[in-house]
């Protein structure tokens, strides 16, 4: 196991809170799918980094920052966290109202880090104002399963479905930014990713918390299974 996932599961992982009635689960599917997963992402982040350092030149910095505006732009922010908003039922939203406050929270949190890409390739001259980038599709267009897949049919999965994506997606999030200062020493880089590594923290300790909270019986646990075995199959991870 690399170094960093270690730290990250010992200081985030396995701790739980007492009386946690999900934390069994979450141990399991932590164990037995996660862990995996996990590994695989935090290779490819270090493989991808040292390939870039290695290039000579700064262009995979570039496609770096359009990337994260791709996947963190204010348009794509806003309408991907909506439609976890309203994956609760206005019957529901006293049971889940600690989870909206959280989803509410994230929308703001997205679009901030979109901010920071733009601020990456403003800095560098790669462009003069974000407005360029409206012209740009490499700014507006990832491959990521938990986007425009997968979160456009929360509202028709579970409440808690969402909770897999947060808990196995963020923590891949947080192990990405952990790689990038661990590796790179470019002050703009660096501000890029330091400047997101509290808040991805928290949407993954959103997963975390939802898992504990809610995950208490068959019924809940099982979207949250089947939305990571999904984000699984996506990412061609073989358990």
């Amino acid at each position: 196991m690399h170094p960093l996932l270690g730290q990250f599961l010992e200081k985030w992982v396995w701790p739980t809170a007492p009386g946690a009635g999900g934390a069994l689960f979450r141990r399991r599917i932590t164990e037995e799918k996660c862990l995996k997963g996990w590994e695989v992402a935090l290779h490819s982040s270090l493989a991808e980094i040292e390939k870039g350092l290695a290039s000579g030149t700064d262009d995979w910095q570039r496609r770096v920052a359009l990337g994260g505006y791709a996947g963190e732009g204010v348009q794509m922010s806003i309408k991907q966290m909506s439609a976890q908003l309203l994956s609760v039922d206005l019957t529901e939203q006293e049971k889940y109202i600690d989870l909206q406050r959280m989803r509410a929270r994230q929308v703001w949190d997205e679009c901030k880090h979109s901010k920071l890409h733009a601020e990456v390739l403003m800095a560098k001259g790669w462009i003069k104002d974000e407005r360029e980038l409206l012209q740009n599709s490499a700014a507006h267009t990832q491959p990521l399963p938990a986007y425009f897949g997968l979160s456009m049919m929360f509202p028709h999965i579970h409440p808690l479905a969402r909770a897999a994506q947060h808990y196995f997606v963020e923590a891949i999030a947080c192990l990405g930014i952990a790689a990038y200062i661990h590796l790179v020493d470019d002050p703009m880089t660096l501000h890029e990713h330091l400047s997101q590594r509290d808040e991805e923290l928290m949407h993954f300790m959103e997963g975390k918390y939802k898992i504990d909270t809610y995950c208490t019986t068959p019924e809940n646990q099982k979207p949250v299974e089947d939305t990571l075995d999904f984000l699984l199959h996506r990412l061609r991870v073989s358990l």
